[in-house]
């Protein structure tokens, strides 16, 4: 039973590319996918912060400084990578830009930098990725979505307009890529001790007040609870899951 469980989860051999793995969410998810076996390659924009990130989760990580901005370069950091390690079997797109404004407040420019990271930069990377993919009949592509891509959260018109579309690109991109043995799926964060999460609510009492009282189990989620569903989507026992979302929220979606 033992040995059946460990092929199930094990990702030995297997390439991960995590952006924003620096720090917060990404930063756990490539501690639990190099815990699970997975070489893992971080990226970001700041050399010092990735640096001490690699330090941090020991041997068998690496970083590259990317700005994920830089679509037209992510087919260069692919092959990189599949230079530098034989494959890229995991992408987990996690690098964000929060945009917290009043409707009156928000601009086009607002709108076009928050797409910038989530949708465009993602979809760079991903299709960059697909045709190695496709060469080994394997892998696995992850979008970190959120909890404004469910609910109708106030100040977030610009960030959750631009996770919903992470959502729709998650649902189409596996219908383009499923035959060919790739899967694509997204996690929805619920309200996870980030410092981005920080940053959106420390100065804002009531709505700390009011996540709480929407979450069943009364508490904020640790980093790691989205690095495991990463494994786990990362992983053969998620052979047959594809192109839906797994909501990591403590009960969020369904409290009252």
């Amino acid at each position: 039973m033992n040995e059946f469980f460990r092929q199930a989860f094990d990702l030995s051999g297997q390439v991960a590319l995590v952006t924003g793995g620096g720090s917060g969410l990404g930063f756990a998810t490539a501690k639990c996918l190099a815990c699970a076996g997975a070489r893992v390659v971080i990226t970001g924009r700041r050399e010092d912060v990735l640096k001490k990130a690699c330090q941090e989760l020991g041997e068998g990580v690496s970083f590259h400084v990317f700005d994920v901005t830089d679509t037209e370069h992510a087919g260069k950091l692919i092959e990189t990578i599949v230079k530098e390690h034989g494959s890229i079997d995991i992408l987990v797109n996690n690098a964000g830009r929060h945009c917290k404004k009043a409707v009156e407040d928000i601009t086009i420019q607002d709108f076009r930098d928050v797409m910038d990271v989530h949708l465009y930069g993602s979809f760079a990377l991903s299709q960059a990725a697909i045709p190695y993919m496709k060469e080994k009949k394997r892998g696995s592509i992850i979008f970190i979505s959120s909890m404004s891509a469910l609910l109708g959260m106030t100040k977030v018109c610009v960030y959750g307009s631009a996770k919903s579309a992470m959502m729709g690109l998650t649902r189409c991109l596996a219908g383009d890529v499923s035959a060919d043995g790739i899967r694509v799926n997204a996690i929805i964060p619920g309200f996870i001790d980030t410092p981005m999460f920080h940053q959106a609510v420390d100065s804002d009492i009531p709505r700390q007040n009011k996540i709480l009282g929407h979450t069943p189990m009364n508490r904020y989620g640790k980093p790691e609870d989205i690095g495991w569903a990463a494994v786990y989507l990362s992983s053969n026992a998620a052979g047959f899951v594809n192109g839906t979302a797994i909501t990591v929220d403590g009960g969020c979606a369904i409290g009252f």
